[in-house]
Order: structure tokens, then sequence, then C-alpha cells
């Protein structure tokens, strides 16, 4: 694993009440914020925030940062077992922002996420965020460890 310099901030907010490459159910929702499908390239988060806005509509809210894809799930109803059940404790879970605790946000800093990243968060609330990651250059052995690693104890398939 090699790191390639390359760095770059998503900043942005959840700009939609339903978005685009979403998946929800009961009151969970899972939406695609990143997708990068080259071969042999994997990202490692450095650090997780929220983007604080300005003025009036200034909120906080709880998300957590993820590698599964929404599309992996079978369909509502699976997702939203795995959302109040396993989602806590499933492998794709890179880190989470919390704002009722004064170090609010964990991070896996060991997780490299080889293909996606999705905000899993409350739905009907719109978080904002500002996350910072770095490219690596990976093997092909790498690139199927990191996968595995990422959806091992996993009830899904492997996206």
């Amino acid at each position: 694993m090699k790191r390639t310099g390359r760095r770059l901030t998503l900043s942005n907010d959840i700009n939609s009440i339903e978005p685009v490459g979403s998946i929800a159910s009961s009151d969970y929702r899972l939406a695609t914020i990143f997708s990068d499908d080259r071969e042999n390239y994997g990202w490692k988060i450095v650090d997780i925030k929220q983007l604080s806005p300005i003025g009036a509509t200034a909120r906080g809210v709880n998300f957590a940062l993820m590698s599964v894809r929404p599309d992996s799930f079978e369909d509502n109803a699976t997702f939203g077992v795995w959302a109040a059940n396993r989602q806590p404790f499933d492998n794709s879970l890179i880190g989470t922002f919390n704002i009722s605790f004064g170090d609010n946000y964990s991070l896996r800093t060991e997780h490299v996420a080889t293909n996606h990243l999705s905000m899993f968060y409350n739905d009907g609330e719109i978080p904002y965020y500002n996350i910072t990651m770095e490219e690596y250059e990976i093997t092909s052995r790498e690139e199927i460890m990191f996968k595995i690693k990422e959806t091992s104890q996993s009830l899904s398939d492997i996206s």
C-alpha cells in the first residue's frame, strides 16, 4: 500500500429528503456520498467532522460513515433489520459523528474504503459533513483483503 499524495475533502450536506442512490426503512437512511470504482486504489479517512452551516438554519445531526452500498440490500425491510440491529457492529463502519459528546467523532483509522462511501443517518434529518481522505495505491491482493474485511461477518453479498 502506497500513498499517492492525493487528498480529497468531501464537504456537503445530504440536500434532499430522498437522495438518489439511497435506501430507507423505519427511521434510518443510507445514502451514497462518494463512489470510485477504479481498481487498485483505496481511500483512508483522515478526518470526519460536521460542516457547520451559518445562519438560523444551523443544526447538528448525528451520522455514521459507512463503506456499504445502499444497493447491496435485497429490499427496504432487509435494510431496516440491518439498520436497527447490526449497523453499529458492521465491518463497513468507518466512523461516527455524534453532537452529544465533547470528543464528538470516532474513526477507524486503519479502515481503507475500496470503492464506496455512504452516510447513515436518521431519516428526515439532513447531515452536514466534512470528510477528509487520502488516496492509496493498493495491490490486487490488498484490494481483495480490504473488500473481505469490509464485508466479513456480513449477511449481505460483497458489492
